[in-house]
C-alpha cells in the first residue's frame, strides 16, 4: 500500500472522528439549555427544535458520505491487492 493511500485513509478516519466529536458537542450543548424560559415561545422553539434537527441530518449526512468514502477506497485497494494489479513503475522495478 503506498503511503499517499495510507494518508488518504488516515484523513477520511480523522474526518469521521472529527465529526463525530462534532455532533457528541452539539448535542451536549443542545441538551444543556433550558427547555422552558419565559423569554422562549414556542415559535422560538419550533424554530430551535427545526434547526437542531437540520444540522444532525447534515453532520450525519457528511458523516455518512465520509464512510462512504472510506469505503469505496478501501474495496478499491483490497481488489487490487487481491487481483494482484501493481503500477507499470513498480512492475518495471520487480
Amino acid at each position: 500500500m503506498s503511503t499517499r493511500n495510507l494518508e488518504n485513509k488516515l484523513a477520511y478516519v480523522g474526518a469521521l472522528v472529527v465529526l463525530t466529536a462534532v455532533l457528541a458537542a452539539a448535542n451536549s450543548a443542545f441538551a444543556a439549555e433550558p427547555a422552558n424560559t419565559a423569554s422562549t415561545g414556542t415559535a422560538d422553539q419550533a424554530v430551535a427544535a427545526e434547526t437542531i434537527d437540520g444540522a444532525r441530518k447534515a453532520v450525519r449526512e457528511s458523516a455518512e458520505a465520509a464512510a462512504e468514502a472510506l469505503k469505496l477506497e478501501n474495496d478499491f485497494a483490497l481488489e487490487n491487492q487481491l487481483a494482484d494489479i501493481s503500477s507499470t513503475l513498480i512492475a518495471a522495478n520487480k
